[in-house]
């Protein structure tokens, strides 16, 4: 049986795993690059007072605080990026895994994760499950049905909170309580890329348990 011809499930199976290969990829190379940014935060890194003289300038560089600052606005930047490829794979793996879900509680067989792709080539989740995926309904029996529901409740306040501090950003004046509140909300908002992944972990668990049915009348057959 070569890959083109394996069942349906198979490759369905086979589409999630690809999904949280990519979620847990961009997690370890964002976790590296946060590392990195922070050994170069200049509240950590004593600079040294040496100049040098460059004919022109009138002030003398500092080539110890060009260079820390340099790498320090480098690695950010790495680090900003690195969190928008983990936020997105780690959407995708949790919205496609549900998707995938979903259709096989209503017995249908897709041979894959069915996701949108924009002009400029990023992933588009499905709407239908937007903001975050609902209870799903037909894992009762499965034994970490709960963790499942958890960890969908854990995702649906980050990215309650992650809306909420963007709406209080939107303001054009904000009150002491109000800032506190925004700063507390983003705080929170940040956790939605893990949050997500963490459903999409168990997420992949419960497909497997979707799938058992589809598998033993395969074997059957």
């Amino acid at each position: 049986m070569t890959r083109k011809t394996l069942p349906w499930f198979e490759s369905l199976t086979d589409s999630v795993f690809a999904l949280g290969a990519a979620a847990r990829e961009t997690r370890t190379a964002h976790q590296a690059a946060k590392a990195a940014a922070a050994q170069y935060d200049l509240d950590r890194v004593r600079l040294l007072d040496g100049e040098i003289i460059v004919p022109g300038l009138f002030t003398p560089p500092r080539p110890h605080d060009r260079a820390v600052m340099g790498i320090g606005k480098t690695l950010q930047e790495c680090q900003d990026r690195m969190e928008r490829l983990y936020t997105d794979a780690a959407l995708s793996y949790a919205y496609g895994t549900a998707w995938a879900i979903l259709r096989v509680l209503d017995n249908q067989e897709p041979p894959r994760v069915e996701l949108g792709l924009t002009a400029e080539g990023h992933l588009t989740l499905p709407s239908e499950l937007a903001p975050i995926p609902p209870q799903i309904t037909g894992l009762e029996r499965w034994c970490d049905n709960a963790k499942l529901e958890e960890a969908r409740l854990r995702w649906w306040a980050c990215d309650s909170a992650a809306e909420y501090a963007s709406a209080l950003d939107d303001e054009p004046y904000l009150s002491d309580q109000q800032a506190n509140e925004m700063h507390a909300a983003y705080a929170e908002g940040q956790g939605m890329a893990d949050a997500a992944h963490v459903y999409g972990v168990l997420a992949e668990s419960a497909l497997h348990y979707a799938l058992l049915g589809a598998r033993a009348r395969h074997t059957s057959r």
